[in-house]
């Protein structure tokens, strides 16, 4: 009989770190009766859905593929192993019974399926959506319209009566052990499989960007990508790279807060939702309003959601990027170099992670625009 350790979700909510840990360790999981595989490190088992027809981001034949490998060995591991963890941040929003067809199609007698469920506060999660919104597009969601139904998403996994237990945890550093989400899901993990010996590296990726970089990153995609809505494209692939290694030394700018203002409309309409939290799951949540709903927002800019904002810093930023300063890639750094120097200084901390970022993504706008950057 086979034991199910299912992570369902949620997004954004650590589950690439969570996933990479797992991903890791499967060897070491494997000599203390945990099976787990996946085929990418941070992938975890989103294309696990594509075995029932649903749809993925990628290609869905080269997905279905790779989930179906994935199961058969699974399927093998689970012959001599006391628990199947499984993990993907999909999971939350389908059916439990749908989850349920494929654990079985690892194994054929299911003894028992717990399931961890992380979430985070509206607020937290509105702006997390709000900078992953603005990587590939323009356009983000405005704060008054934005609602994320967690006590339906949760509660069906909690009535399910195929499902044995559902711990739900709040994606809050301050709330998880050891300040990091893999070390909550290892802590979680052992208690659930009463095995001490599960070990994890507490991986800690955090991509986040600044308020001036989430605002340089819009003013980006607005001015050369407008006509390629929700569609990756490799410059700004290159342009996130940068920003993260920039970031690598402590986050250069401002930590992204909402304004109070949009904050009021993001509480008011997930309201009831965070009661539910409380009520049912004993989370401790924050939701009282803390300003009057303003009626006549813009909410088109990120400025208009965000609390504060340094434009000079903004300046700074996009004088280091050869789309906005073209001079970068034509041999004249003058500007660029005072952007850095700058920002350097305001930042004394990440100097030399700035100095590194700007090296290096110079050197790669260059080699994609056939270029050779001049010295600075």
């Amino acid at each position: 009989m086979t034991k199910f350790v299912v992570h369902i979700g949620d997004g954004k909510c650590g589950s690439s770190a969570i996933q990479a840990a797992l991903f890791d360790a499967r060897e070491d999981l494997a000599k203390i009766g945990i099976a787990y595989d996946a085929h990418h490190r941070t992938s975890g088992n989103y294309n696990f859905g594509t075995l029932l027809g649903k749809a993925t981001r990628g290609n869905d034949e080269h997905q279905r593929r790779w989930a179906g490998q994935v199961v058969k060995r699974l399927r093998s591991s689970a012959e001599h192993a006391d628990y199947v963890f499984i993990s993907s941040e999909a999971f939350l929003t389908m059916e439990p019974a749908e989850i349920v067809q494929i654990l079985e199609m690892i194994s054929d007698d299911i003894e028992s399926i717990d399931t961890i469920a992380y979430v985070r506060h509206p607020l937290s999660m509105y702006l997390s959506l709000a900078q992953q919104s603005v990587k590939a597009s323009f356009r983000f969601r405005r704060p008054d319209t934005y609602r994320r139904p967690l006590h339906e998403f949760v509660g069906k996994w909690r009535e399910s009566p195929l499902i044995d237990s559902v711990t739900v945890r709040l994606f809050d550093r301050t709330a998880l052990v050891g300040n990091n989400a893999v070390a909550d899901f290892e802590a979680i993990v052992k208690q659930l499989t009463g095995n001490a010996a599960i070990k994890l590296d507490h991986i800690d990726e955090n991509t986040s960007l600044s308020a001036e970089q989430m605002v340089v990153m819009q003013d980006f995609r607005r001015r050369f990508h407008a006509d390629h809505d929700n569609r990756w494209t490799p410059d700004t692939s290159r342009l996130i790279d940068f920003f993260t290694t920039m970031n690598e030394d402590g986050m250069v700018g401002h930590r992204p807060q909402l304004t109070p203002e949009a904050a009021a409309w993001v509480l008011h309409g997930n309201h009831d939702v965070l009661d539910w939290l409380g009520t049912e799951c004993g989370l401790s949540l924050d939701h009282s309003a803390p300003t009057e709903l303003k009626q006549d927002g813009d909410w088109s800019k990120l400025p208009s959601i965000l609390a504060s904002v340094d434009p000079g810093a903004v300046h700074q930023l996009k004088m280091m990027i050869p789309a906005f300063n073209p001079g970068i890639l034509s041999g004249d750094l003058s500007k660029a170099s005072q952007a850095l120097d700058a920002m350097a200084t305001a930042t004394p901390a990440g100097a030399a992670a700035i100095a590194r970022a700007a090296e290096i993504y110079w050197n790669a706008e260059a080699l994609a625009n056939c270029t050779t950057l001049a010295s600075a």
